[in-house]
């Protein structure tokens, strides 16, 4: 269930993302364009990508305002993007995310900043009515989208693939079978997030092993996706990796 390189370039803009860009995959840099007077921003960025020469081009602010809000005057097209690695799942901690309908890309880019922070291994969106890696995406992430691999992929056999290599499907919805508090994972774990006021699709759920639920105060109301999403991969990644003894 690798994944297979793409031709399609991908664009990431923002001081920080291509900062990461930079620092992170400098030989997938195939243009850097930046804005007229943000010359300086560009230059402190490149010392992190080495010795390699890259091409860089000059264009107007008309040019970034049709890429996204909040390009800070620079972008780069990149050749590539992090990928699954099918052997990262002999790993006995490790944790991915599916992302089951959920289209709004801060959303998307939010989750990846977590996820590169808490180890989440990679973020698995379907192949219909998702989002995947815009340079909005990118912008939000803030150098995630350079650590974390986004795979689309057809659920219901990529889940199954997981089960049989032993992870334990943990589904979050409203009412789970435990509270988040209550709940002690150990082991590979994939934790299946849905779109906020939907959820998780029945046909996904089938392959939930168990359904975890946030605590809140407040009725009538949910956690936003990325925000939920947040909570659970911090609760996950304190039991796997910051155990204390009693």
């Amino acid at each position: 269930m690798s994944a297979k390189k793409s031709a399609e370039l991908r664009t990431v803009v923002g001081i920080h993302s291509c900062g990461e860009a930079l620092k992170t995959h400098p030989n997938w840099v195939e243009e850097i364009f930046v804005m007229e007077g943000k010359e300086r921003d560009l230059e402190a960025l490149l010392k992190s990508g080495g010795k390699r020469k890259f091409n860089i081009k000059s264009k107007g602010k008309k040019f970034f305002n049709n890429l996204a809000d909040g390009h800070q005057g620079l972008c780069i097209k990149m050749s590539d993007r992090p990928r699954w690695d099918d052997d990262w799942a002999t790993r006995e901690d490790s944790v991915v995310v599916f992302l089951d309908g959920i289209t709004d890309p801060h959303n998307l880019g939010a989750i990846l900043r977590t996820a590169w922070l808490l180890d989440v291994a990679a973020v698995f969106i379907p192949k219909n009515r998702r989002v995947d890696l815009t340079p909005v995406v990118c912008k939000v992430a803030s150098g995630g989208a350079e650590h974390v691999p986004v795979e689309s992929c057809h659920f219901g056999s990529q889940l199954q693939w997981f089960k049989d290599q032993g992870y334990w499907v943990h589904g979050l919805r409203e009412k789970g079978d435990l509270l988040l508090p209550q709940q002690k994972p150990g082991g590979k774990t994939v934790l299946v997030v849905g779109a906020e006021g939907k959820g998780i699709r029945s046909s996904t759920e089938n392959f939930c092993d168990q359904f975890v639920s946030i605590p809140q105060v407040a009725t009538g109301s949910s956690f936003n996706a990325s925000v939920a999403f947040a909570l659970c991969a911090y609760e996950y990644t304190r039991h796997r990796s910051f155990k204390t003894e009693n």
